[in-house]
Formats: structure tokens, sequence, C-alpha cells
């Protein structure tokens, strides 16, 4: 029996020390510079009807220039979905394939002018014939090297 209760101690003792040891480095931001730079690029997930939306964000040089829609429209449906996406003064339309995707960064979709200078979120919303969500996501330009191919000219 005393081994038993020793045993126990000892497993409370390493879960403990492993918790305070996550806390530690949670708290301090222990990171590398690589995670930093993908947590801070990250776009906003949503979904509208059938459709999910991954990581959406938009890609201009500064406020009030075009700017280029990022991000992935997921369609789990048998049936192909047509998706408005607008702002505040431009609308696109694309057709997600049916159980197919809608990849952003192959398909080029460009807002003629973004409301919002990078650094900044801005309201999109994104419309199928059944369901519509509005999203807040990023306006991101070229700081960050992998998203310098996407500032439209």
């Amino acid at each position: 029996m005393h081994r038993i209760q020793h045993g126990r101690r000892q497993s409370l003792a390493r879960g403990s020390a492993a918790l305070t040891v996550i806390a530690v480095l949670a708290v301090t931001g222990c990171s590398t510079p690589e995670e930093t730079r993908d947590a801070i690029a990250t776009g906003e997930d949503g979904q509208v009807g059938v459709v999910k939306l991954r990581s959406m964000l938009v890609v201009s040089a500064e406020e009030g220039m075009p700017g280029r829609l990022l991000g992935t429209l997921d369609n789990e449906s048998s049936a192909a979905i047509e998706v408005t996406v607008s702002d505040a003064d431009d609308q696109v339309e694309v057709t997600v394939p049916a159980n197919g995707q809608y990849p952003l960064d192959t398909n080029e979709e460009i807002l003629s002018t973004v409301e919002e200078p990078p650094g900044a979120l801005t309201e999109i919303t994104l419309t199928t014939p059944s369901d519509s969500v509005t999203l807040d996501v990023p306006v991101l330009d070229g700081t960050l090297d992998q998203y310098e191919p996407y500032l439209p000219d």
C-alpha cells in the first residue's frame, strides 16, 4: 500500500512539474521566429452554409488600393456551390466544386479597393444561395515575404 501511494505522489509531482514548464513557456512567449510569423499571418476561419472558410485574409499594398483575397473555400456537399465574396464596395463570385476546394492562392480574386490599411481588419461577407456570413479578416501587405507575390499590380 505504501508503495502505491508513493508512486501516486511521484506521478502527481511529475505532472505538476510538466504543467509548470508549459505555463512558463506560454507566459514568456517562447517560440521560434517562424512560429511567431505564422501565428501573425493566420487568416479568419468560418462557415457559410456547407462551405467551410479557411484562413481568409486580404493582401493589399495600402488603404484604398486593390486587394487580393487569400484563403480556401471547402465545399463538403455533392453539388457545386456559388459563393459571392463582398466588401463595402466590391464583390466577386466563385464556384466551389462539389466535394472540392477553391484555393484563392491559385485562383486570383481581386477586390478593386480595400477600405482599411495593412495591419487592420476589414469586413467581408460571403453569401451562398441559402446563407450568409460576415468575417473580420486581416489586411496584410508584402512585409511578410510569403504574401509579397500576392500583392495586386
